[in-house]
């Protein structure tokens, strides 16, 4: 921390100079005005410790310099000391007090008394100084944590590769939905969506070409879904979505959106190049009415599988006694 400051304001340089002898020794630094003009203009550009004020000066007195200080929000907590050589009648010493002076000394100027009082001053301003240090580092230290645990929050309910929530907090947003749907008799629309032969992807150019379709894909998820929408990586090239609020009709909207961006555009990165579609089944709480959250999972997964059997891309919903295709290659 910097050194502490000190304002002496006097009219007179023989006392201006004496002063400034008498705190040679202390650890601060002094500064000087002639008048009470300038010392207002020195106020506003230092944080000053303590002011040591001269009462008896032309043109503005130290009780009217001490009291244009004190209108000021930004310098009214500045410790004003008067020094002055008029009469210690209890009327001016109560003046002073009124104009906001923390104490007085009297000419002429004891070296000991002005030393052990400036002192005390300078110790408490590096107090303060010291305990808005402290306060600057907690609240450092706070925002530091808190944008810690705000990465450390996404990071536990994010997939690390494709940025799309985990398995994790699907089970969490899962059950949420499920029983508001039960509560307010509502609709939600589950979509599972796997990748077409994504083993021969990592086989014939490599897991970091498979990575990156693996990302690419869920770009396009995001392409095709609400802001509501929920989409998460349900496991290896295994995708699943949650339309909340939404119809059968919505979900085979969104999952026919999706498989023909896979149908019609290539997955192209350096010189490989090349075609991924994707197999959906969907399920759906109304219509299909689970009794528990993961049972609309299970059900999406049998029309996924039968959109598998049926020759892959393509989407089918869930119905009872079997799926029905949608759509087809």
């Amino acid at each position: 921390m910097k050194k502490p400051e000190i304002l002496v304001v006097d009219d007179r340089p023989e006392n201006i100079l004496a002063m400034k002898r008498l705190m040679a020794d202390l650890d601060a630094v002094v500064h000087t005005a002639t008048s009470g003009n300038e010392a207002l203009g020195m106020v506003l550009k230092h944080n000053f410790a303590l002011i040591l004020l001269d009462v008896q000066m032309p043109d503005m007195d130290g009780f009217e310099t001490a009291e244009m200080i004190r209108l000021s929000d930004d310098t009214a907590h500045i410790p004003i000391i008067f020094i002055t050589a008029i009469n210690k009648e209890e009327q001016h010493i109560f003046k002073g007090y009124q104009c906001g002076a923390v104490d007085y000394l009297f000419k002429p100027v004891e070296a000991e008394i002005l030393l052990s009082k400036v002192s005390v001053f300078l110790s408490l301003y590096n107090q303060k100084q010291e305990l808005q240090h402290l306060v600057d580092e907690l609240t450092k230290s706070k925002k530091l944590i808190e944008e810690q645990n705000e990465i450390l929050t996404r990071l536990s309910i994010h997939d690390d590769l494709t940025g799309l929530f985990n398995r994790r907090h699907l089970n969490t947003m899962l059950e949420h939905e499920f029983y508001r749907c039960k509560r307010y008799g509502s609709n939600m629309v589950v979509l599972l969506l796997d990748l077409d032969y994504f083993k021969n992807v990592n086989d014939t150019h490599g897991h970091k070409f498979g990575d990156f379709v693996l990302k690419t894909f869920s770009r396009r998820i995001m392409e095709g879904t609400r802001s509501a929408d929920l989409s998460f990586r349900f496991g290896g090239e295994e995708f699943l979505i949650i339309l909340p609020q939404s119809e059968i009709e919505g979900g085979m909207a969104v999952g026919e959106n999706i498989r023909k961006l896979c149908e019609t555009q290539l997955y192209t990165e350096g010189s490989v190049s090349m075609q991924v579609t994707t197999s959906i089944g969907i399920a759906s709480f109304q219509e299909n009415s689970p009794e528990v959250p993961n049972a609309i999972i299970a059900k999406a997964d049998e029309a996924l599988y039968q959109a598998k059997s049926e020759g892959r891309n393509r989407v089918v919903v869930y119905q009872y006694g079997g799926g029905e295709s949608d759509s087809s290659q």
